[in-house]
């Protein structure tokens, strides 16, 4: 029988199995994976904006996935390309500009001139504004280009209390920073992205990454069942992103699979 739980009840169930599986219990996967809104609902709304984490909250999504970076004044800032010109209309790159700066730049236009006044948030504000509604699972950026942002967001979480919270996780493709984030953030949960790459995940790399990660995040196109197995061998659970096929995301979910990123959630 497949148990169907959204909202509240589906997180915490999720970290409830989570905790029993690093205390080294099997996984049971009796809920449904948990629908992560890529960059928001980013299908239809302008990536990393309010727009874009307000439509994926009306669509249901259980954790949104957002992007950090340093701004020139140390501000954490929520965007995903290093420079701005993909998704502003401004050259240079995020770190080249304060705080100040970047929330004067249009972030909605490129996408749909209706999204026009559209801006660049911080950190901050989407943790003000959305951690009663959904839980955060947030992406360090490019971190060899941003000395300590490990740092600077370990004291934004423990400045608003939620250091421990299961309403955040964390990941990136880089593991020495999952490791610092480890190391500041003990009881936040850490996962490792994978871009694809026909060599896949080396076992010897998923040794590694089990001391100190929950989940690990492949790319969905190194989906399988064989992998599945392989990480949860480790006790990890596996994320995929970006799922925006109706029918892969079916198929992940008969496998098991714990949590699924899409540009699309009411696809689920």
């Amino acid at each position: 029988m497949v148990w169907i739980i959204t909202g509240a009840a589906g997180i915490s169930l999720f970290f409830w199995l989570l905790c029993k599986i690093k205390n080294g219990c099997r996984i049971q996967n009796k809920n449904r994976p948990l629908k992560i809104g890529h960059r928001g609902a980013s299908g239809y709304c302008p990536e990393n904006t309010i727009s874009a984490f307000d439509r994926a909250i009306q669509m249901g999504a259980d954790f949104i996935e957002i992007d950090i970076q340093l701004s020139k004044d140390g501000t954490l800032i929520v965007c995903h390309d290093y420079t701005l010109k993909r998704t502003t209309e401004q050259e240079g790159k995020v770190s080249d500009y304060s705080a100040q700066e970047l929330k004067g730049f249009d972030a909605g236009s490129w996408f749909d001139p209706a999204f026009k006044h559209e801006r660049i948030p911080t950190l901050a504000e989407v943790l003000d504004k959305y951690l009663h509604h959904a839980g955060l699972l947030i992406e360090i950026k490019h971190p060899g280009m941003h000395e300590g942002i490990e740092n600077k967001l370990a004291e934004e979480l423990i400045m608003r209390n939620v250091q421990s919270s299961q309403k955040i996780m964390i990941h990136s493709f880089s593991i020495d920073s999952m490791k610092k984030v480890h190391q500041l953030l003990p009881d936040i949960q850490a996962g490792v992205l994978f871009k694809y790459t026909l060599r896949g995940i080396p076992e010897k790399t998923l040794a590694e990454i089990s001391e100190f990660a929950s989940f690990v995040n492949p790319k969905w196109l190194m989906i399988n069942k064989k992998l599945i197995k392989r990480i949860r061998s480790h006790n990890m659970f596996v994320f995929t992103w970006t799922v925006n096929r109706k029918r892969y995301i079916k198929k992940f979910s008969r496998l098991g699979i714990n949590g699924i990123t899409t540009d699309f959630p009411d696809y689920f």
